[in-house]
């Protein structure tokens, strides 16, 4: 979709040819920096509302996202999907748990019980470790989800049914991944990126080694 590529390189959220890595720990040369995006409270309502739209014949009643960038998500698409049904539609969001998945806290998990219909969000998909976490955890309380969705699908090999629930995204910007052995970008010299992702960590993981 022209529109949301259009609205993420206006706030400067697409960065190329560069060498960056993500949560995950893979490397890859170009990154969505969702960050650069959130700021901008009119472009962020406009893909928002994108998304929105995907859904406005699903009948949602709680729009779920992981934290930390699936809170803004969650609370900016469950406002517009209000306003599209005329009544209210909830946003709440998954946290960290101290195993690495993700789980409801603060009682947010009380608003899905009921079998109430979810839409789950999340904003960039590489591995799509999180929002696969987000869907067990709206499963395990009792949600209906009606579907997922993320901004961007970084991931061509992707297998949609690993999910379990029907997916979708606003955009596939598909962006080679690699492990750190074998990054063709390590090998070339390219510097790390320590301004946006977890390159800063990584490289001091590795002085620890």
């Amino acid at each position: 979709m022209n529109e949301v590529i259009d609205i993420l390189k206006k706030v400067g959220a697409i960065l190329s040819e560069g060498h960056f890595v993500g949560t995950s720990g893979l490397h890859f040369d170009t990154y969505v920096n969702k960050d650069f995006l959130y700021p901008h409270t009119k472009e962020t309502s406009s893909i928002c509302r994108l998304l929105a739209e995907k859904y406005k014949y699903e009948n949602i009643e709680v729009v779920v996202g992981p934290a930390l960038g699936g809170i803004i998500l969650s609370q900016w698409v469950a406002s517009h999907l209000s306003e599209i049904y005329d009544k209210e539609v909830l946003g709440i969001y998954t946290e960290k748990s101290q195993d690495g998945g993700q789980m409801f806290t603060r009682g947010y998990g009380e608003y899905l019980k009921g079998n109430k219909r979810v839409l789950v969000v999340e904003d960039i998909i590489t591995t799509g470790g999180s929002i696969l976490k987000t869907i067990q955890a709206v499963k395990e309380i009792g949600g209906n989800i009606v579907g997922a969705c993320a901004l961007v699908n970084k991931n061509k090999d992707l297998d949609k049914n690993m999910f379990g629930v029907p997916f979708d995204s606003l955009i596939n910007l598909y962006v080679d991944t690699y492990n750190a052995g074998v990054c063709p970008l390590c090998v070339k010299g390219i510097p790390i990126n320590t301004n946006v992702g977890h390159g800063k960590k990584y490289l001091e993981a590795l002085k620890q080694l």
